[in-house]
């Protein structure tokens, strides 16, 4: 669905990374999508109910509610497998893309690739809290609860002012399928009673279908759909990760890792994966008996941190990671996580990191999506399924290797 932003005028070819989809997306898709002034044209293959979708979506003036509806039915949408359904979705965010550049296009500058909503990824193993605290961490930025009463104070603030505040957030939910039946709980979603009663905020749970990475094959897909419904910050949760499943990193400018107390020594913070690529380190759970082995814990990433490579040093210029403490029970350490948020974010859209990172992850999820669609084609081509046919049935009978 998703793919490389090309944007291609007379004379000149520019990249503008993942926030515009233009470009090589026309390469799988057809006909085009103008419009103006926010307004939605008819596109050749959009059905009435996909048009109205659309319209919905990306209509500032539209009710919140019926922007959220909208939305669900654009995520319900992109993650059907059914063939027709995933033509409407591919033909559904080029139109969103689209959109995006003509609502620019009196700009004399093309659309920045650091531009959109901020994307904040939190990742961690099995049992680390990372519902229980994005719901803190959820409350705390739209500064009131689902009833209006204030979450933080404007003593919490940090003293350079706020740099970054979103009146909005999505939260996308990944939860895992299983491997026998391909069902899921989604029940990540339970763990945030008071966030998901919330008018500013939209929460959908999602299942993996088995993909590896933290999150599914759509989440990047996702991503647009919100920031098209004018959500200012997405976070993503992804399931419990390991230590190698780092594909999350991918489609956040943001990753957050989450560690339970007692989590392991020095040693584990300096293994590559995903502590790694993290871009902040929480030690979760640091209350009550665990307080004293999370300082433990803490003090052995902090060492940690110290040693790991530089493999991600030309799109963090100027980072030093980060390892906290926090409490989703006791509601502690939030407000210090948040400040590293906004920090995080202009540091990184200052030195221009932001911006080839989101570049870089463009070029990944397009050769996914070609991938996606070779696959795709061999399925559905009679020729291509015989010959696979064949070959599964020498390799049953040992004529050939895997």
């Amino acid at each position: 669905m998703f793919c490389l932003g090309y944007l291609v005028k007379p004379n000149s070819r520019r990249f503008w990374g993942a926030q515009t989809v233009p470009g090589a997306a026309r390469y799988f898709t057809s006909s085009r999508f103008l419009s103006s002034q926010n307004q939605v044209a008819t596109r050749e293959g959009l059905t009435a109910r996909t048009t109205g979708i659309l319209s919905t979506l990306i209509d500032s003036g539209a009710s919140r509610q019926d922007r959220r509806l909208a939305l669900s039915r654009a995520v319900t949408l992109i993650e059907s497998t059914e063939a027709r359904r995933k033509e409407q979705a591919s033909i559904l965010l080029q139109a969103i893309s689209d959109a995006s550049l003509a609502g620019s296009s009196s700009d004399s500058s093309p659309p920045s690739a650091s531009g959109g909503a901020f994307r904040v990824g939190f990742a961690g193993p099995p049992g680390a809290g990372k519902s229980s605290f994005i719901e803190k961490f959820g409350l705390h930025v739209l500064g009131a609860d689902a009833d209006g009463k204030p979450t933080r104070s404007l003593a919490s603030e940090p003293s350079g002012g706020v740099t970054f505040s979103p009146s909005t957030m999505a939260v996308l939910s990944i939860d895992p399928s299983s491997s026998y039946s391909g069902g899921s709980i989604l029940g990540d979603k339970t763990r945030m009673p008071e966030l998901s009663r919330h008018p500013d905020c939209f929460i959908r749970p999602s299942p993996t279908s088995t993909n590896l990475g933290g999150i599914n094959a759509y989440t990047n897909d996702v991503i647009q759909l919100c920031q098209a419904g004018g959500y200012g910050l997405v976070v993503v949760e992804t399931v419990g990760v390991g230590q190698s499943e780092v594909e999350v990193d991918k489609a956040v400018d943001m990753l957050i890792l989450l560690v339970p107390p007692g989590g392991g020594d020095e040693l584990q913070g300096v293994k590559k994966g995903i502590v790694e690529v993290a871009d902040m380190l929480i030690v979760n759970k640091a209350d009550g008996a665990l307080l004293t082995t999370a300082r433990h814990t803490c003090a052995d990433y902090r060492g940690a941190v110290k040693w790991q490579g530089r493999g991600k040093s030309d799109i963090r210029e100027g980072w030093k990671v980060p390892v906290l403490m926090a409490s989703a029970k006791e509601n502690t350490g939030v407000d210090k996580v948040w400040e590293q948020v906004m920090k995080f974010k202009e540091v990184q859209s200052k030195n221009g990191g932001l911006e080839e990172k989101r570049r870089r992850q463009g070029k990944y999820w397009m050769w996914k999506q070609v991938q996606e669609i070779i696959r795709l084609k061999t399925e559905r081509d009679d020729d291509l399924k015989e010959r696979a046919n064949m070959l599964d049935r020498a390799l049953m009978e040992g004529k050939v290797t895997p």
